[in-house]
């Protein structure tokens, strides 16, 4: 779901009081409380309700009209509120847009203990304040966007932007990300899926909505209980956060897997190249020089040679080994390890789309291996890269870092070489289907090297976790 985004606008709309009173007032709806002073619709309320209807306007059609916001008493900072509408404005403008049921409201929960950090406030956009702000003269051609940052800072519990530091290595990521959504908006770039004429599809790009990616970063640096994990480390960057994670989402990032190959770029169909196993692949190549492997696991499979595939041994389901890998990515200790997979596949997390299926909960039993069988028979086969396995949230992150700099840092590089978009999932591309051979033939033999971010990697440090 969206958040609210302080950096839209519509310079030539100029709201005022007398305009609210001659607005189009749905009917069935009570009148929008205009007050009878000079205190209420002043000109930071009038500023809040332009923002307010800017987002609906530009955001309405998603997400079934839901968008998020912080009822925190306190402003949010000018890096991200270029308009400066403080919460005092915002929250008097949601509550009267409620009381005239223009909007749906849910505030969040106050906090008490126990109760899920991540809580956000949410208020539903209704086509009655779209029809409200259209007789306001707020439509989508004079919405524009006050400049966004593409890399950003999150709050690791609740999600909310962070202001941040710059220094070479944000900046450098900032240009990087700034030149690729400058090319990708040159072009078209449909999202559909098989089942389009039931579901639809979002247009990106040139023929339609803006594309602004961002980088996202955790404030690892402010969480109590990694700071000593960290003092190991030795980091030159001027906010630690920035040396982990990393990755870009939003946009096609988010769709089902399934509804990738059903991706259009400037009318073309599309196909993928992704990195098997690549949190290994990318340990081997960055300890040996050499990649583990550069063919997929259905690759090998029709070559009968599966058994070099990273996450294949001996009668045990791919799904399972694969599972165990990532939290030995990811947790300090055999024993963490363990706990977090046997919670995966018992089904105890509340959200089902981080469970195991019965499908692999099913293979996991009729393996008969135990956790620790299966642990150790990781270990053997990856023995050359033991140094960076079991070093925490903290070791997972670094690697992570290194996955989102080199596909980024490749997709500019082919943009750039071949004139060509080149869309990122993760540990995959996704480019139009005549140039796959080539982009996965290049994605193994092309160097990835790059000065700023190789001078702030920590990818040589992860043993000293």
């Amino acid at each position: 779901m969206p958040y609210l985004d302080f950096h839209l606008t519509a310079d030539k709309v100029e709201l005022t009081k007398d305009k609210l009173k001659q607005a189009e007032q749905p009917l069935l709806t009570p009148d929008l409380a205009l007050g009878q002073d000079k205190r209420t619709w002043n000109k930071k309320q009038l500023q809040a309700l332009k923002l307010l209807l800017c987002n609906a306007v530009q955001y309405g059609h998603r997400d079934r009209g839901v968008i998020l916001y912080s009822r925190k008493k306190e402003n949010v900072p000018l890096m991200f509120n270029p308009s400066r509408v403080g919460f005092r404005s915002l929250h008097f403008v949601i509550e009267a847009l409620a009381e005239a049921r223009l909007i749906e409201h849910i505030p969040a929960p106050p906090r008490t203990l126990g109760t899920n950090p991540k809580k956000l406030s949410e208020f539903h956009i209704t086509p009655q304040l779209i029809r409200f702000a259209k007789s306001l003269g707020i439509t989508k051609e004079p919405i524009k966007e006050i400049k966004k940052f593409h890399v950003r800072l999150r709050d690791k519990q609740t999600g909310q932007v962070l202001p941040h530091q710059w220094d070479e290595y944000t900046k450098h990521t900032e240009i990087l990300m700034a030149g690729y959504c400058y090319y990708l908006n040159k072009h078209n770039i449909l999202e559909s899926t098989e089942d389009y004429e039931e579901k639809g599809f979002k247009d990106w790009g040139a023929r339609g909505e803006p594309i602004s990616l961002h980088r996202n970063y955790l404030n690892y640096a402010q969480q109590p209980w990694l700071v000593k994990d960290m003092e190991p480390l030795e980091i030159k960057m001027a906010d630690p956060s920035f040396c982990f994670g990393g990755r870009s989402g939003g946009y096609w990032q988010g769709s089902r897997r399934l509804d990738r190959p059903f991706i259009f770029i400037d009318g073309k169909k599309t196909k993928k190249a992704d990195y098997p196993c690549s949190h290994i692949n990318l340990c081997y190549r960055h300890l040996t020089g050499r990649w583990y492997q550069t063919e997929t696991y259905q690759e090998l499979l029709e070559q009968g040679r599966e058994a070099e595939d990273a996450y294949t041994y001996p009668n045990l389901h791919r799904d399972i080994a694969k599972a165990m890998m990532l939290r030995v990515f990811n947790c300090k200790s055999r024993q963490g390890v363990s706990r977090s997979f046997n919670n995966w596949l018992l089904q105890r997390n509340a959200d089902p789309t981080k469970n195991a299926t019965d499908e692999q909960v099913q293979s996991y039993s009729e393996a008969g291996y135990t956790n620790v069988q299966i642990l150790d028979m990781i270990e053997e086969k990856h023995r050359p890269i033991r140094d960076y396995l079991f070093k925490g949230v903290l070791g997972g992150g670094i690697i992570m870092w290194h996955e989102a700099n080199v596909m980024h840092h490749l997709a500019v590089y082919w943009q750039r070489t071949y004139g060509f978009p080149v869309l990122t999932v993760y540990d995959e591309f996704i480019v139009p289907e005549d140039e796959q051979p080539m982009v996965k033939e290049e994605m193994f033999t092309t160097s990835t090297a790059c000065e700023v971010c190789d001078h702030f990697s920590l990818m040589n440090q992860i043993k000293n976790l």
